[in-house]
């Protein structure tokens, strides 16, 4: 009779033994089992079962989601979430990429301030070249928008590219307040805006690079000067405004301006006020108006020079209602008129003899 064979009780394994089964990783993370029994998730899902979908391969459209994003989640992300979203995937990195072709943003729907955008245009000015037939274009959404400026400059903020444009929806809608400060960037843009800061000037601009154009803009209610520009800058200003600042409405020193169909009144002291070796203003366009400024309505002073190109109109017509003098010359400032449109002869109208005092003290 043989005998019964048994288990050894030992606890050692057997070199026949079989190895233990691994199971491959779970898609849904290792503490997945298929199920849940948290009462707040269970709750949320019954209460949203007959929302619920689920994706088919089938008869679902692949294109049509990525028009749901192109056209309707992109557009309402701003560009710090779209330079995040850049190297998530290569789609969302062609989507910065077509950012950038646009050459455009606005605030405060892609950028919250004015502030933040001049920091996003100088990295952005970084990545890619901008041109003056294709600038950096920031468009300002109708409303107030605040400038904050720094701890140096409150208020105020400093351009730091050149080729840029800040674009307003018409200066009865869209206002900024506080004041631009431009200094040695070219090819500068402000349009289609009203310009009010309580405590400085609204635009400055100087240094020989620097170069402002300006369209429909009110420059109106600034502590200071409305414009100053200074030091061998350039500004070009086409149906601007400049009112009810508390010192000139533009004052020019070392430098040109070109206006065109502006008007300059109700200013603290001079409507237009020009001082310096090399100075030059033109005023051109049958609207140009001057008028019922506190001092002065034109002043050339320090071999300033100040040349109207409206032969249509008379001078008295064109400068009137000061509480000084209309035209103001001193020190060689010389102020003179194209008299008739068939003649671009310039004719002079008022002038002042340089000023010799240190000389003859000298003689003396």
């Amino acid at each position: 009779m043989s005998k019964k064979r048994t288990r050894p009780t030992t606890t050692t394994t057997s070199k026949g033994s079989k190895k233990p089964r691994i199971l491959p990783p779970s898609p849904h993370g290792p503490f997945w089992k298929g199920t849940t029994s948290d009462p707040e998730i269970i709750t949320v899902l019954v209460n949203n079962r007959d929302e619920a979908f689920h994706y088919d391969a089938k008869t679902s459209r692949l294109d049509l989601v990525q028009e749901v994003w192109e056209f309707t989640i992109i557009p309402f992300l701003n560009v710090k979430e779209l330079a995040m979203l850049r190297p998530t995937c290569r789609w969302c990195n062609e989507q910065w990429q077509e950012f950038l072709k646009r050459n455009t943003f606005r605030v405060p729907e892609q950028v919250p301030t004015i502030d933040e955008a001049m920091r996003i245009g100088f990295n952005l000015s970084k990545q890619k070249e901008y041109s003056k037939e294709k600038p950096l274009m920031v468009v300002l959404s109708e409303g107030e928008h605040v400038v904050e400026g720094s701890s140096w400059s409150q208020n105020i903020v400093e351009v730091m590219c050149s080729n840029i444009s800040f674009i307003g929806q018409g200066k009865d809608k869209t206002t900024v307040h506080g004041g631009i400060g431009v200094s040695n960037k070219k090819n500068v843009t402000v349009k289609s805006l009203t310009l009010t800061i309580p405590n400085g000037i609204g635009l400055n601009v100087e240094g020989e690079e620097a170069s402002v154009e300006m369209m429909g803009v009110s420059v109106t209610k600034c502590q200071r000067e409305g414009l100053y520009v200074d030091s061998g800058a350039s500004v070009k200003a086409t149906k601007c405004e400049f009112s009810e600042n508390g010192k000139d409405g533009v004052t020019a020193g070392g430098s040109k301006g070109i206006f065109t169909d502006c008007s300059f009144h109700h200013n603290g002291a001079d409507g237009v006020y020009t001082y310096g070796e090399g100075t030059l203003v033109e005023l051109r366009g049958e609207q140009t108006e001057i008028h019922h400024n506190g001092n002065s309505g034109l002043k050339a002073w320090s071999n300033a020079t100040v040349n109207i190109y409206i032969p249509s109109r008379s001078i008295t017509a064109l400068v009137h209602d000061h509480d000084d003098d209309d035209l103001d010359t001193s020190d060689g400032g010389k102020i003179q008129s194209q008299l008739s449109s068939s003649s671009l002869e310039l004719t002079v109208i008022q002038e002042a003899p340089p000023d010799n005092s240190d000389e003859d003290e000298e003689d003396y």
